[in-house]
């Protein structure tokens, strides 16, 4: 009896020793592809395309590496109008797409943005193995924002342009930059509160050809607080984005929207999280995910 039982338990612990692993790799498949599909905006029941402004997040990164031109074209494939994207300057002068101070997590490179020139940053190439969420048969580098500027105009996409660069000294360069190549409306968005605040002091002026009329400026912040509102009121041309995922009650967004305030949010990849938002009076979100159609690629 106790041979049987034992054969028994082994037979048992052999079987469960195939049948766990493959389970558990069905499991971590199941959250990639889930973690990397796109989500229609119907599924936050709203049918009607033109009730919200959906940005893509540094291009449609779920299915092409962040801040590339493949991301943008993603992005127009699956009927976004929007399309954000980071911005730093190289030691040389010239703004690439990048998000972080450096290019390692992106790149198969090492160093700080500002501390390489723009020969050394795209003798590197995007990390296929980290980042590249579609095989590709072709080497992907970090572009320039005139290789955005070009591309956005070509496929019909509003640029979103987050500078990363803290500071204010090399805003008016960036802007003539921006004007001589501008064929559209667009957003500027930045953390940095004075950043933004100078931008929009510097267009009013008339110092620049970069004309107001198609401009949208927007504060990043996270949190909806009294603090915030009492900068954010100082200057109303200025929107304020928050953390969709942090705040965005229905007092914080009334608090806001009653000093007459443009109010946008980062970054919502629920559909039932957009709903709420939505009903609370958001129409504007930046999304890894969440897009119009499934556009021409499915």
């Amino acid at each position: 009896m106790y041979l049987v039982l034992n054969k028994k338990f082994k037979k048992g612990l052999v079987a469960a020793a195939v049948v766990i692993p493959v389970i558990i790799i069905a499991v971590i498949i199941a959250c990639v592809i889930g973690n990397n599909s796109v989500r229609e905006l119907s599924r936050a029941d709203i049918d009607d395309n033109s009730a919200v402004t959906l940005i893509s997040h540094r291009g449609l990164n779920v299915l092409a590496p962040e801040n590339t031109l493949e991301a943008a074209v993603k992005s127009a494939e699956y009927g976004y109008g929007y399309v954000e994207f980071d911005i730093r300057r190289t030691k040389d002068g010239v703004w690439v797409l990048m998000h972080d101070e450096d290019i390692e997590r992106m790149t198969d490179g090492e160093g700080r943005v500002g501390d390489l020139t723009y020969k050394q940053i795209i003798s590197c190439r995007i990390d296929e193995g980290k980042n590249l969420k579609d095989a590709l048969s072709y080497v992907i580098t970090v572009p320039t924002l005139e290789q955005m500027l070009s591309l956005c105009a070509e496929n019909n996409l509003k640029p979103v342009i987050e500078i990363k660069d803290g500071g204010t000294e090399y805003i008016p360069e960036l802007l003539s930059f921006i004007a001589a190549r501008r064929n559209t409306d667009m957003m500027i968005i930045s953390f940095d509160r004075e950043q933004i605040e100078y931008i929009s002091s510097f267009i009013n002026s008339g110092r620049t050809t970069f004309m107001r009329e198609g401009i949208e400026l927007y504060w990043l912040t996270s949190d909806l607080s009294d603090e915030t509102l009492e900068t954010a009121a100082k200057t109303p041309e200025i929107g304020v984005s928050f953390n969709g995922n942090k705040a965005g009650t229905q007092k914080e967004i009334d608090a806001f929207t009653e000093k007459g305030l443009k109010l946008a949010c980062w970054t919502i990849d629920s559909p039932s999280k957009l709903k709420k938002l939505y009903e609370r009076g958001i129409t504007t979100f930046t999304t890894n995910r969440i897009v119009y159609t499934f556009g021409n690629s499915n």
